[in-house]
Formats: structure tokens, sequence, C-alpha cells
């Protein structure tokens, strides 16, 4: 199943295709632990929601994805879906990745986007910086291969002289 891209940007900025409006960043960033477990979007979904997912919540390699978690992370952005509101996934690396593990961290978080491709309220991930390890273009291109839909998102100004990723302020 493959949705449709809900979104583009340009200049760094987040806008619908349809009508081509800006989504407003927020500064409301939620766990997604708070998340999982039965958590209720909140009631202002004006704005992208920000969401924490810390690498060993999702699984550090094959052999430890958390699938319960997964799934429960995507009833909460299902629900999210219905409400009309739409989230950017923030990969955390709550541990440094080991030498060698840089490949095990994106392919956690490419198992995640398997996890919730079927989510529309995803608008995309956030690209991670300063992972040692971590290759930004790797992360974006193994995402996209199967959820074109996605775009991504950085705080860091050395990747943000691409003009295809949005600005986000942490």
């Amino acid at each position: 199943m493959k949705l449709e891209k809900r979104f583009c940007v340009e200049s760094n900025r987040l806008y619908y295709i349809e009508g081509n409006k800006e989504l407003e960043i927020s500064g409301t960033r939620l766990s997604a632990s708070a998340c999982a477990g039965g958590g209720i979007p909140p009631a202002d979904l004006s704005h992208l929601l920000l969401v924490d997912l810390p690498w060993t919540q999702v699984g550090c390699d094959e052999s430890s994805y958390n699938e319960e978690f997964l799934a429960s992370f995507r009833d909460f952005l299902k629900a999210l879906e219905e409400k009309g509101g739409y989230a950017a996934i923030i990969p955390v690396a709550d541990r440094q990745p080991a030498s060698g593990e840089g490949e095990a961290f994106v392919a956690s978080f490419k198992h995640c986007a398997r996890r919730v491709k079927d989510c529309a309220s995803v608008a995309g991930f956030a690209v991670p910086a300063g992972i040692p390890g971590v290759d930004a273009a790797f992360f974006m291109e193994e995402l996209s291969a199967k959820h074109p839909q996605y775009v991504f998102f950085s705080g860091e100004a050395s990747l943000l002289t691409d003009p295809g990723l949005v600005k986000l302020s942490f």
C-alpha cells in the first residue's frame, strides 16, 4: 500500500500539496512512549507534532525490534490520522551506536517506517545528524525507497543547505 504524497517542501518550509498552505511546525514535542499504549492525540492539531522516538524503544537490531511497542505507536498515529493531525518522527540515539552500528540505527528506523507505512499522519522523519556512523544521505535514501510520501526534517545548518529539507528548531 502506497500513500499519496501530502506535503511538499519549498525553501525549507512545509506546505500541503493541496491548497499550497503552509503547515506550521510546532514546539510541541511528545515522546513516543507517551503516545504508545493508549496515548491520545492533543486537541490542537493545527500544527505538526514532533514525536521523539528512541532507538532502544524501536529495537537496536533485527533480533530486538519491539513489535508490541511499534504496534501501539501505530495505533496512536492512526488515531492522529482520524483527527486530521500530522507528525514528524524524530529518531533519537538514546545510546551512541558502537563502531559499525550506524547501519543498524538506520535499519531500525526503516523497520519503524514499514510498521507505520499505512499511517497518513506521518509527514516524515527527522534526519539524524551528529551520530557517529550514521550518514544522513543514506538514511533518507533508505526510508524513501518504499516511502516516497515522506518529507525529511532537520535542525542542522549543514543539512539545511538542501532546500528540500524542512527546517526544525529544537
